[in-house]
């Protein structure tokens, strides 16, 4: 393909070839040089749509720790993705070549390619090919390159064929359920053992003998020692649900938090001990599994499941794969009571009266605060469950009160929103891990506070940084709501609801479904609408009661 163009990249030179593709390095428009990797056809049935659409978020990936992603498309069938060149071997290559690494180096592999890896599943995007081949160990640290392209291409495999590399897959990738992160926290810890030792854990000998290891052996760790070789473990167990998640290996090869091997899934924890306690007395998980990955982005599954929620009153619709579920409500009973509920597996337990939960994105820790702080004993306090413990964190002093808690994307953070009997002043960001919380002062805020895109928060039509500095005004917006990525926003505009133009004529936004859908509120309905055609995708639930309730999905 040399001289030929491709996308406007001009194709110089061969850099390499897999099973995935051939990897080019071209010229770009502006003279610079790009890698494109043009990938094998993908059949006439859609995929072609479907690889456009999960590529979409790839570009959202940190460029300090993967190769930035600069263009994709298709050309006569074939997709291709641009990505930055970054220069330097691949971390086969130079194993091989040198040897393992050890010390500093290999720590230095260890901990940049989780950050990757990190980076990459919170932009809703699964490698699923993570091998030492690519890992590029450039001049500023090692880069993780092809992220997402499995999934791009290949974006609803549903088990008829395994992707990846089979030295560096997950027993899951050789069964019928979608692959998630998890996948990749394997294949990651695996690449470290490689780097450690010039060999995969599960060995490098004949694809049967290995995957008989990967399926029932346990795996080879080398000379890994301390605290690497106690994250690498932990990652290579067999069961998906059981393995940590990256943020969480990061943050224990920082020395922030622990990274032992869990079994939680997206667990929803019940609020408080005494509960907890009546939820096993009555046979009820506090843990409920997901088979199927999320959906990052696209239309949610067409096809669900009833659950009936008494409590509401109402039902829930839905599917495995969804990527956020209802996890609390509140239900105002009369003008003096408030009842609210969290979910333990498909039911809901009752919290303490008058109390706003809601909980974390990951499903481990429940907030919550007093819907009346000023005639509650521990005022305006926010109360955080985890793991059966818990804990208190004071915010601001009477006469102000906190109300409307939302929880960060990353669940590092809580934000609340300051009143007092003028109305809003302000807003209170809690630091859950170290338990302390900061008061910044706004001056006119025009709705609730919520999270916007990085460390900013919203109000109104109104985008402020972490000290309560105005950064930008969406004109014509009296509400915003960021997508997952931060690139899209929605809310209430003077015709309804705008995405960023005229949307929808009624309903309101409560929250996105994932990247392309958002969770719209309309009347005793819930609804996942497409966020760029305003199409009802799926009703989420049916809320079959006046009452006044707030839902919560998380």
């Amino acid at each position: 393909m040399e001289g030929t163009r491709l996308g406007g990249y001009t194709i110089l030179r061969t850099l390499g070839a897999g099973g995935q593709g051939t990897v080019y390095l071209a010229a770009a428009p502006d003279g610079g040089q790009v890698a494109v990797k043009v990938l094998h056809a993908v059949p006439e049935d859609g995929s072609a749509e479907r690889f456009l659409r999960e590529a979409e978020v790839l570009p959202e990936v940190a460029s300090f720790c993967a190769a930035q992603v600069l263009g994709f498309g298709v050309a006569d069938g074939v997709p291709y993705i641009a990505s930055e060149y970054v220069e330097g071997p691949t971390l086969q290559a130079l194993v091989r070549e040198r040897g393992p690494l050890a010390g500093g180096p290999l720590r230095s592999v260890a901990v940049g390619t989780i950050t990757a890896l990190s980076a990459i599943h919170r932009a809703g995007v699964v490698h699923l090919d993570f091998k030492p081949a690519n890992v590029i160990l450039g001049r500023d640290g090692p880069r993780v390159i092809d992220f997402g392209i499995a999934r791009a291409v290949d974006a609803e495999a549903t088990g008829t064929g395994a992707v990846g590399t089979p030295t560096y897959m997950a027993p899951e990738q050789l069964g019928e359920t979608p692959p998630g992160p998890a996948a990749d926290v394997f294949a990651w810890a695996a690449t470290v053992v490689f780097a450690a030792s010039g060999t995969p854990p599960f060995g490098a000998d004949t694809v049967p003998a290995v995957l008989n290891r990967l399926l029932r052996g346990q795996p080879d760790l080398g000379p890994l020692t301390g605290d690497l070789r106690e994250v690498v473990a932990a990652c290579l167990v067999k069961d998906p649900l059981a393995r940590p998640a990256s943020s969480d290996v990061l943050l224990r090869l920082l020395g922030r938090a622990p990274a032992a091997s869990r079994r939680i899934g997206r667990r929803i924890l019940v609020a408080g001990a005494a509960l907890a306690v009546a939820a096993a007395a009555a046979g009820v998980a506090v843990w409920a599994s997901r088979p199927e990955p999320p959906r990052s982005s696209g239309p949610p599954s067409a096809a669900f499941t009833s659950v009936e929620v008494p409590e509401l009153p109402g039902f829930l619709h839905e599917h495995a794969s969804d990527p956020v579920r209802l996890t609390s409500f509140s239900v105002s009973t009369s003008v003096t009571s408030i009842r609210s509920y969290v979910r333990s597996r498909d039911s809901f337990a009752p919290t303490g009266r008058q109390r706003h939960p809601v909980v974390s994105p990951d499903g481990t820790t429940l907030a919550e605060v007093n819907w009346a702080p000023r005639s509650a004993a521990d005022g305006n306090a926010v109360t955080f469950t985890r793991d059966g413990a818990t804990f208190a964190v004071p915010t601001v002093e009477p006469p102000l009160a906190v109300r409307s808690p939302v929880w960060s994307g990353d669940g590092g953070r809580v934000l609340l929103t300051v009143w007092s009997e003028e109305g809003r002043t302000g807003f209170v960001l809690v630091d859950v891990a170290a338990r302390r919380s900061a008061y910044v002062s706004v001056g006119s805020p025009e709705t609730d506070f919520a999270f916007g895109p990085g460390a900013t928060v919203t109000s109104g039509g109104v985008v402020y940084g972490a000290d309560g500095t105005r950064s930008r005004a969406y004109d014509g917006m009296s509400s915003l709501v960021f997508s997952p990525s931060g690139r899209r926003y929605a809310g209430a505009c003077a015709s309804g609801i705008c995405a960023p133009g005229p949307f929808r004529s009624s309903g309101e936004v409560i929250g996105w479904f994932n990247e392309d859908t958002l969770i719209v509120r309309d009347g005793r309905r819930v609804l996942a609408v497409d966020a760029t055609s305003g199409a009802t995708r799926r009703t989420l639930a049916d809320l079959n009661s006046d009452q006044e309730t707030i839902i919560h999905y998380s």
